[in-house]
């Protein structure tokens, strides 16, 4: 008697995690018709207001914003789903926005931090947005090639939820420490799934 196959576990999404607490806002959104482009932009413009206050120094107000600015990030690829508008123009401007809106994110808190003479806490956030856009920038570089990459300890939104909230409980270093260490280990993670999924290949003669 054989064992029962089993699926392969599909890695934990907080943005699916999401989905059935959103998904009132979503048909209300859709049924607007709403353009999920206009979230995104709305999405990037809040996270640009993020950035400065990080920058200013304001750090609980600009963890309270990033947060708000996350939910646009998880509503625009819901909306264009429930409302039939996917294309892949959508979803590269949605990709190409979201690297844009993170690292404007973390060149406000880099700046905060030398402007106040914090030169360890600046390399770290320096560190944290490094790792944070090789996380994104792997999976990408391996879809490009044909190959599912949606594996890793800690995705986008994972990130700005831990940001968000220490910035608001005020342990934005802390935060900045965690966001480094798991993008570093999604990177490696990534890494060694493509690795796998192509090892063999070009050794033959």
């Amino acid at each position: 008697m054989g064992l029962p196959h089993l699926e392969p576990r599909r890695p934990f999404s907080y943005k699916r995690a999401l989905r059935p607490l959103l998904h009132p806002l979503v048909r209300v959104l859709s049924a607007m018709r709403v353009r999920p482009d206009l979230l995104t932009a709305t999405g990037c413009a809040l996270s640009l207001v993020a950035a400065v206050l990080f920058a200013l120094g304001h750090v609980r107000a600009a963890g309270a914003v990033m947060l708000f600015a996350g939910l646009f990030d998880a509503l625009d690829g819901a909306v264009a789903r429930e409302s039939n508008r996917m294309s892949r123009f959508g979803a590269f401007l949605d990709s190409t926005i979201d690297r844009l809106s993170e690292a404007a994110i973390f060149v406000g808190v880099i700046f905060w931090y030398a402007a106040s003479a914090r030169p360890y806490e600046a390399l770290l956030a320096g560190a944290a947005m490094t790792f944070s856009l090789a996380t994104s920038y792997s999976r990408a570089r391996a879809e490009g090639l044909g190959i599912p990459c949606e594996v890793g300890l800690l995705e986008r939104a994972g990130r700005v939820l831990i940001l968000s909230l220490s910035s608001l409980a005020g342990f934005l270093t802390a935060g900045l420490a965690l966001v480094a260490a798991g993008a570093l280990v999604t990177t490696v993670q990534r890494i060694l799934h493509v690795r796998r999924l192509t090892k063999g290949e070009g050794t033959q003669e």
